[in-house]
């Protein structure tokens, strides 16, 4: 079985300095196409999906909360009967014409960026008040009973912080979150040197963020940080969960559809002591451009 991750644009209301999807906004631009999918465009992408025999759906952006067919969406993946994850900086997704909406869906959850407390978090999105408003969503879907997942790019700006954004979950009644190291394209290409740190920077935060989540009892998963950046817990490599098969297959806007298991393994790099090591057959490596330039 595969999931779908649609893209249903690029508008946000957030300007994070590390966000990959610059590359491909600019690329639209230049071509004076818009950036963001109609509604019978989504429409048409979600059901060649569900003929392709999908059952798991992403909705992701951009923002897609800020998205005035949101809710159409939203039904339309419902009435499918589709198992529906919403990927999303959460600034809007606490109001209540929304929690109607999602009181009546069963099978949604929520993944939402929460990159530190709110000084460290503002300045990332580039928002002030960004904090408050994604804290005050997050609130509002645990108390329906949604699940919420935090993701958190991890970056030079806030890697002091990543053990507190732990006790923050935990006061906001979230009980998983998703660290991810950010991949150098887009927006973290352009404040390379202001947003990626080295594994050997990390290192610390990582040992001291992993302890606080066991003492307070919150699941955590690491994307792109290899096994051996943290040997005493490798089971927490986010990309174990792809070694039991099935795809993931994305749609960017505008753009074919592709395997991003695949994609993501082909722009991946690893040095020639990996080749030694006994989990190169299942480590994936590091982003190139991390490879190239450190």
């Amino acid at each position: 079985m595969f999931s779908y991750d649609l893209k249903v644009g690029y508008s946000c209301n957030n300007k994070c300095k590390h966000c990959v999807i610059d590359d491909s906004k600019d690329r639209l631009v230049e071509r004076k196409k818009s950036i963001d999918l109609s509604t019978e465009e989504c429409f048409s992408l979600i059901n060649q999906a569900i003929k392709s025999g999908t059952k798991y759906i992403v909705l992701t952006g951009g923002e897609v909360s800020i998205r005035r067919d949101f809710p159409d969406l939203l039904k339309k993946c419902a009435e499918e009967k589709l198992s529906i994850t919403v990927q999303s900086n959460g600034r809007l997704l606490g109001k209540n014409k929304l929690l109607s909406i999602y009181k009546d869906i069963f099978d949604i959850r929520f993944v939402i960026a929460l990159h530190g407390a709110e000084k460290t978090h503002d300045f990332i999105t580039q928002v002030n008040g960004s904090f408050q408003e994604t804290c005050n969503s997050i609130k509002n879907l645990v108390k329906i009973n949604k699940l919420v997942i935090l993701k958190v790019v991890i970056s030079k700006i806030n890697m002091d912080s990543l053990p507190e954004i732990v006790n923050i979950a935990k006061n906001l009644g979230v009980k998983y979150i998703c660290f991810a190291f950010p991949h150098g394209q887009g927006a973290a290409r352009k404040n390379f040197e202001e947003v990626i740190p080295t594994y050997k920077e990390l290192k610390l935060y990582l040992d001291r963020t992993i302890e606080i989540a066991k003492l307070l009892e919150i699941q955590i998963e690491f994307e792109d940080i290899p096994f051996c950046v943290i040997p005493k817990a490798m089971h927490l490599v986010g990309e174990l969960k792809y070694l039991n098969g099935g795809g993931a297959y994305c749609t960017q806007v505008k753009e074919e559809t592709f395997n991003w298991n695949q994609v993501r393994k082909d722009i991946k790099s690893k040095s020639e002591k990996c080749s030694r090591c006994d989990l190169t057959s299942i480590c994936e490596g590091v982003w190139s451009e991390y490879a190239e330039s450190f």
